[in-house]
């Protein structure tokens, strides 16, 4: 039997936080400001960024939740939109839940220009990450459905560089 890779127990085990469970007691609070353990997503604050198209959940993040070595976040595109071109001094997983995307990525981007990105599909049940300081976008390219993932960050709370060196197509 093939032992799971580090990345593939995170993304189980975030996934299984998000599972619905049954309700629970007065007496289940989160020990950080009073939240409750388990909390409905749809009741959850929404957040665009000034972006057309974005919506943006935190999920459990450092703000919030106190959060220190990880966040999450539920993320959906509506057909078109995308994220600005940019990088980060942190590593990136997405697992993509529903629709379909490109991935425009500057690997060796933390040099002085980033060059040409490489252009990756992805779709409903697949999995990329980003390493630190790599340049990318994502971007939803369907033109019918909304692009939906779940990203997880480290090192939170995620300073962005947008618009980093050169623009992509």
């Amino acid at each position: 039997m093939r032992r799971m890779s580090g990345e593939l127990v995170l993304i189980f085990y975030i996934l299984s936080l998000l599972l619905p469970l049954p309700i629970t007691t007065a007496s289940s609070w989160c020990s950080i400001k009073g939240l409750p353990l388990v909390r409905n997503i749809s009741e959850l604050p929404q957040d665009n960024y000034g972006r057309g198209g974005l919506s943006h959940i935190t999920l459990a993040g450092s703000a919030m939740h106190g959060l220190k070595e990880v966040e999450v976040w539920l993320q959906t595109f509506s057909p078109g939109s995308r994220t600005p071109i940019h990088r980060h001094s942190c590593e990136e997983i997405f697992v993509v839940l529903k629709g379909s995307g490109t991935l425009y990525l500057a690997s060796s981007s933390h040099e002085k220009y980033p060059g040409k990105p490489q252009e990756y599909f992805v779709f409903a049940n697949s999995t990329f990450h980003i390493p630190v300081n790599d340049v990318h976008q994502v971007w939803n390219t369907n033109e019918h459905e909304d692009l939906q993932m779940l990203v997880i960050i480290s090192r939170p709370p995620v300073k962005v560089y947008a618009n980093a060196f050169l623009p992509f197509p």
